[in-house]
C-alpha cells in the first residue's frame, strides 16, 4: 500500500469524537455544578415545607430580602451614576487651555480631575466596612449639624439608617465603577471619536451617540458582577443594626442558639438571590452582544 493510502486510513479527531457515545459526550457539557447547587437548594426548600424549625426560621428572615434588595438596588444604581460622572471627568487628563476663558476652563478641568481621582483613590483604599461606619457616625451627624446651624432645619437621617448605608455603599461602588467606565470608554478608538468630531458632533454628542453606547455594550459583564457583588456586601449593613438578612439571623440565632438551621437558611438566601442575578446578567449578555 502507497503512503497516500495509508494516510487516508487514519482517523482524525472529529471522527473519534463522533464515534464516541452521546451519553459520554455530554458527561462533559452537563452543568454538574448547577445540578449540585439546584440539589442542594430543594434540599433547603423541603426543610423549610416539612419542618417547624427551619420554617420559623425562615420566616424570621424573610423580612429581611426586601431590605436586602432595597438597599442594594438603590446604592447600586447611585453608584452607576457617580461612577459614569467620575468615569467621564478621569477619562482624559485635563492639558493647559489657550487665552483666557481656555485658561479658566483647564484650571476648572484640572480642580475635577484631581478631585476625581482622590475621591477614587480613597474610596477603593478603605475597607467598605470602615466606610460605612465612617460615614454612618461621622459624616451624617456633621452634615445634620451643618445643615441645621447654617438653615435652621433639623435634619433627622440618623447614622444607623438605611439612608446612611446607601449613601456609603453608592459612594464605595462608585469609586470601583468609575474605573470600569473610564476602560470602557478608553477602550473605543480615537478614530472614531475624531471622525464624530469631523462632521461636526460636540463632545457631549459623541459621548451620548458614539462612545457611551459601545463602552456600555463592553463593560457590561463587570457591572453584572458588580451589582451581584453589592447584594453581598450589603450583608456588611448589619453593623449599623439595619434589619437585613444578616442582621435578623443575627438576632434569631443569638436567642435561640440555633446556629446551623439560622445561618443555613441566611446562606440559601443569598445563594438564591445570586446566582438568579448571575443568570440574568448572562441573559442580558446575550442579549446586547459586544459588536467586534
Amino acid at each position: 500500500m502507497d503512503l497516500p493510502s495509508k494516510l487516508s486510513t487514519r482517523s482524525t479527531p472529529s471522527d473519534e469524537s463522533s464515534a464516541r457515545p452521546r451519553v459520554y459526550r455530554g458527561l462533559f457539557g452537563f452543568p454538574w455544578w448547577l445540578a449540585v447547587l439546584v440539589l442542594g437548594g430543594l434540599y433547603v426548600a423541603s426543610l423549610i415545607i416539612n419542618s417547624p424549625l427551619y420554617g420559623n426560621i425562615f420566616n424570621q428572615l424573610r423580612g429581611g430580602i426586601s431590605m436586602t434588595l432595597g438597599v442594594s438596588f438603590v446604592a447600586y444604581s447611585a453608584a452607576l451614576v457617580i461612577g459614569l460622572v467620575v468615569g467621564l471627568i478621569r477619562t482624559s487628563p485635563p492639558k493647559p487651555g489657550i487665552g483666557l476663558v481656555g485658561g479658566v476652563l483647564a484650571l476648572l478641568r484640572l480642580v475635577l480631575y484631581n478631585a476625581a481621582t482622590l475621591y477614587v483613590q480613597i474610596l477603593r483604599g478603605l475597607p467598605i466596612l470602615v466606610t460605612l461606619l465612617i460615614v454612618a457616625f461621622v459624616i451624617v451627624p456633621e452634615v445634620n449639624r451643618a445643615i441645621e446651624a447654617a438653615f435652621g432645619v433639623a435634619v433627622r437621617i440618623r447614622g444607623s439608617s438605611p439612608t446612611s448605608a446607601i449613601i456609603a455603599l453608592a459612594f464605595t461602588y462608585g469609586a470601583f465603577l468609575s474605573e470600569t467606565f473610564r476602560a470602557g470608554i478608553q477602550s473605543i478608538g480615537r478614530g472614531q471619536i475624531e471622525a464624530a468630531r469631523s462632521l461636526g458632533m460636540t463632545y457631549p454628542q459623541v459621548m451620548r451617540f458614539i462612545v457611551l453606547p459601545q463602552a456600555v455594550r463592553r463593560i457590561l459583564p463587570p457591572l453584572g458582577n458588580d451589582m451581584i457583588a453589592m447584594i453581598k456586601d450589603s450583608s456588611l449593613v448589619a453593623i449599623l443594626g439595619i434589619a437585613d438578612i444578616t442582621q435578623l439571623a443575627k438576632l434569631s440565632s443569638s436567642s435561640s442558639f440555633r446556629y446551623l438551621e439560622t445561618y443555613l437558611i441566611a446562606a440559601a438566601i443569598y445563594l438564591t438571590m445570586t446566582i438568579l442575578g448571575s443568570f440574568v446578567v448572562r441573559w442580558i449578555e446575550r442579549r446586547f452582544p459586544v459588536e467586534r
